[in-house]
């Protein structure tokens, strides 16, 4: 709607200011004054902001309601305007109770007139910087800060208030807040997503229409704790998903968390997922289900889980989410219904979209006005050609819809039936095509699809046209490369598409070459990081597996797949102890997804042997990333198959993965039988350095008693133990392992340690710890100064242990180990109460108590109980419980790199700037 004088010209370069305003509590000053008085009360708000957007040259847009959509020609003019306005408001003698407050926002910037109406991303900011201001506040973007800086009206100026994430999602704005005579100076936060913890993905594009189904969903989530946006593939259902979030962020004050769930296939790790955006880890022997539903609690939080239909199975466990916290809330999107009791599903429809002129007969058109020419004013009304026109013109700056080409931009937009998916890729190729082309080509291939898959629902036809006309476009190389690309789960590096893109024997070519072409084609995206990664959408991944699965080398490309991770993971293995293990664990973070689909793969293929390498030289990954439950579960059934008895050295590669998994989870006997087994099938094959590796390992079912309460001492009686670490030792000394040799002094060690028994260990582990910086062992490096650390600390010498223990933290911190850094912070704790500083000690036993939890290990908590039985010394009975629950809290609270510089007793920035030069997983 437009009120007043024609468009405002635009300022230098084609800027204009922008500015939105509406009454702050409108419905509650309606229902408190009445429907009569408060008409009285807007129009009379009306006269005065009228007033001043006629005195300083704006031009109304869009006044609705008790809402102002006003343009101005230059950034100062909508400052003079807003600050008039909100002047006129404040002194305006209003009756008591009614008094009305007024938030406005201004941002500058371009738009582009589309059918009588101004569009664009600027527009779009203005509104979003009033919705987050409150009643009697002027809030400006820092284009209009730049803009109008130097001509403010005496007394006035700006208060930088920092960047806002708004609830569009895109990339963060610096806001500023107009001060000035007459009005108000203090106001609450901004109500913007910052106000509370939230993980949602910042978006590249605008979200465009959905009006009606982003009120209708957030009125389902206001009163159901379960939603289901359902449609196929390619409807836009995690886009208005993250909209309606955002929306209503502020009713969750514990959190929005955005779990997405396309690369998970497996129903058992979908509360696994969920606790790893919210930055939780399985514990232990709990799954990741308790340890989600203790964390949740009575805690008020929305999980938005994205693309359930992936893992359907999971319904039991949403609804048991939803049973154990009664304050959760779920917006999930899905191919199809959970069918969970009580959930409220809402199917999202296609955008609206106009009539297709080409589908009216002639009797219509001359029915029609004007002989059926489209109006561009309405044309530009319907969401999906909004769509259309934002996509288009963000690869081509200079598209418009004009008369010549308003009927295939109609037609195009109806007959994809409003699919935001399918608009989308359609009008990306407005940058080397006309509507009238694209329109020719879509049509010849739905009326394709439609003919041969009349089996699927209509809406999915229409999105599997869009994306075979995508996929048509290109030639047969970019063809063939989509569909071997399509074998890659959750995204893919440069040098993997390079193996598993050529097939060998084919003439070499440029892969990064056809990368380009298929982003081009929005078939494929690159994440902004170094060395770059390329992602797929879902749905045109399926899309294009379907296509391989056409191809008779499909077979072979999977097990290029296969073998390029095979090599990945078990050249990494041997490495993840040396001093590129930080690297490399965030490599293969990055590639779990991909490393799963190869572990699911390899035994339906009959390759079974394949999942026992995988799992063996995963393992140790899984452990220092907190995916132990997950390790115990795929390594379990493994060994479960009877394919897994195969192959000796294999079965035996498993079980001392799968024991080193128990290990880790405390369940010593089951550690007991998986090493046995190791052992006994490499005395069988008299591989000398296999069975002192094996009895090594064997030697820590003896180390500490399976039951806590009982003595140390009484966990090997018979000296099984103790025999096996000697005959280790004898054996790792005949071949000449140095590092061996340093494993087993270090399990004497534990051994004396647990035990307290010559000296607590110290001269093994400092024997231990000369052998490791000899072959360069930088994780065993760390181990043996954190247990030489202990035991020194243990014989009261606090002096000696302090600097062992802190060097011992720093070099867990430089490798992200997180298992090690809670054991060295339980240490570090019982050092602080040696030295009498029990607030310290208090604070570094809660950062070692939240560490443990983000291993998944229980192994922490298990020894520290082993030496409750030396009575160790306790902190809480050092402290009373308020303060031990305050500085337990405080620890617990820390960021790693907080406790990690608190226990060093410097600065963050101190921590930051002597870190090795990559990237730390905190």
């Amino acid at each position: 709607m437009s009120h007043g004088a024609p468009a405002t010209e635009p300022g230098p370069g084609g800027t204009s200011a922008f500015l939105f305003s509406d009454i702050e509590g409108s419905t509650r000053l309606e229902q408190s004054v009445g429907t009569d008085n408060y008409a009285q009360l807007r129009e009379r708000h009306r006269a005065l902001v009228r007033a001043a957007i006629t005195a300083h040259g704006g031009t109304e847009h869009g006044t609705e309601g008790d809402s102002f959509f006003v343009v101005f020609g230059t950034a100062i003019q909508a400052v003079r305007a807003a600050l008039d306005a909100q002047r006129a408001l404040a002194a305006e003698p209003w009756p008591d109770g009614g008094a009305v407050r007024v938030r406005m926002g201004i941002n500058a910037g371009t738009a582009t007139l589309a059918g009588g109406s101004l569009v664009g991303l600027a527009i779009n900011r203005a509104a979003r910087i009033a919705g987050v201001a409150h009643g009697g506040q002027v809030l400006a973007s820092e284009s209009i800060r730049l803009l109008s800086a130097d001509a403010l009206p005496e007394g006035a100026s700006f208060l930088d208030l920092g960047a806002h994430r708004l609830k569009d999602l895109l990339e963060p704005e610096h806001l500023y807040q107009l001060l000035a005579p007459g009005l108000g100076a203090t106001f609450p936060p901004l109500a913007t997503l910052d106000a509370h913890p939230n993980n949602l993905p910042t978006q590249l594009t605008s979200f465009v229409g959905r009006e009606e189904e982003l009120t209708r969903a957030a009125s389902l989530l206001a009163s159901n704790r379960l939603v289901t946006l359902t449609g196929p593939g390619g409807t836009g259902k995690t886009r208005l998903s993250l909209q309606v979030a955002a929306a209503a962020a502020t009713d969750y004050p514990d959190g929005v968390f955005f779990v997405p769930l396309e690369t998970v296939r497996d129903a058992a790790l979908v509360a696994s997922r969920i606790g790893s955006e919210i930055g939780l880890a399985e514990s232990g022997g709990r799954s990741g289900l308790e340890v989600l539903v203790e964390w949740l609690g009575g805690k008020k939080v929305l999980l938005v889980l994205d693309n359930f239909e992936q893992v359907v199975e999971a319904g039991p466990i949403v609804a048991e989410l939803l049973r154990s916290a009664p304050a959760l809330s779920i917006l999930a999107t899905s191919r199809a219904p959970l069918r969970v009791s009580g959930e409220q599903e809402y199917p999202v429809p296609g955008l609206p979209v106009p009539p297709d002129p080409g589908t009216r007969s002639g009797y219509d058109q001359v029915r029609m006005a004007g002989g059926g020419a489209l109006d561009l004013e309405v044309l530009a009304t319907y969401e999906a050609v909004r769509l259309f026109i934002a996509r288009a013109v963000a690869v081509r700056p200079d598209f418009a819809v004009t008369n010549a080409n308003a009927p295939a931009v109609a037609a195009i937009c109806a007959r994809l039936q409003g699919m935001p998916l399918a608009i989308e890729l359609a009008a990306a190729r407005i940058k080397l095509l006309s509507p009238d082309a694209i329109l020719a080509r879509l049509e010849h291939q739905l009326t394709l699809l439609a003919a041969g898959a009349r089996d699927l629902p209509a809406r999915q036809q229409t999105l599997r046209g869009a994306i075979a006309w995508s996929y048509d476009i290109l030639d047969e190389a970019d063809r063939l490369l989509l569909d071997r690309l399509s074998v890659f789960e959750g995204g893919f590096g440069l040098d993997a598409a390079e193996v598993i893109g050529m097939s060998p024997g084919e003439p070499a070519v440029d892969i990064l070459d056809g990368l380009v072409a298929l982003a081009d084609q929005s078939l494929l995206r690159s994440v902004d990081m170094d060395p770059p990664r390329f992602v797929m959408l879902e749905t045109i991944r399926e899309f294009a597996a379907e296509m391989l699965d056409r191809r008779p080398e499909a077979a072979a490309v999977r097990a290029r797949h296969t073998s390029w991770y095979l090599d990945l993971v078990e050249a990494a293995a041997p490495q993840l102890s040396g001093p590129d293990q930080r690297v490399l664990l965030e490599r293969l973070e990055l590639e779990h997804d991909n490393i799963r689909a190869v572990l699911d793969r390899a035994p339906l293929v009959g390759d079974g042997g394949c999942a026992i390498r995988v799992g063996f030289a995963m393992w140790r990954f899984w452990q220092k990333r907190g995916h132990l439950y997950e390790a115990r579960r795929r390594l379990e059934a493994m060994a479960e198959a009877g394919w897994s008895h195969d192959d000796p050295v294999l079965r035996a590669r498993l079980m001392e993965a799968l024991g080193g998994v128990y290990w880790w989870q405390a369940d010593i006997a089951r550690m007991k039988e998986a090493y046995g087994e190791a052992l006994a099938i490499w005395r069988t094959m008299g591989n000398k350095a296999e069975i002192a590796n094996a009895l090594y390992n064997f030697s820590f079912s003896f180390a500490v008693s399976p039951n806590p309460g009982l003595d140390p001492k009484d966990a090997d009686p018979d000296g099984i133990g103790a025999a096996a670490q000697a005959e280790a030792l004898a054996l790792y000394e005949e071949i000449g392992d140095l590092r061996g040799q340093a494993n087993v002094l270090w399990a004497m060690g534990n051994r004396a340690y647990f035990r307290q028994e010559d000296g607590n260990g110290r001269w093994h582990f400092s024997s231990a710890l000369e052998r490791f910086r000899q072959v360069g062992d930088v994780t065993m490096e760390a181990w043996s100064l954190h247990m030489l650390g202990s035991a020194v600390l243990r014989l009261g010498e606090r002096d000696e242990s302090r600097p062992v223990l802190l060097e011992a933290l720093r070099h867990f911190y430089d490798a992200s180990d997180a298992s090690g850094l809670a054991l060295v912070f339980d240490d570090l704790s019982s050092q602080a109460v040696a030295d009498e500083d029990l607030p310290r000690a208090a604070r570094l036993r809660g950062a070692a108590r939240r560490l443990t939890a983000a291993t998944g290990a229980e192994l922490a908590g298990f020894v520290d109980e082993q030496l409750e039985f030396y009575a160790r010394p306790k902190v809480a009975e050092r402290l009373s419980a308020e303060e031990m629950a305050r500085y337990t809290a405080e620890g617990q609270a820390m960021t790693l790199d907080e406790s990690v510089a608190y226990a060093l007793g410097i600065t963050t920035d101190e921590l930051a700037s002597s870190a090795p030069a990559a990237g730390r997983r905190t």
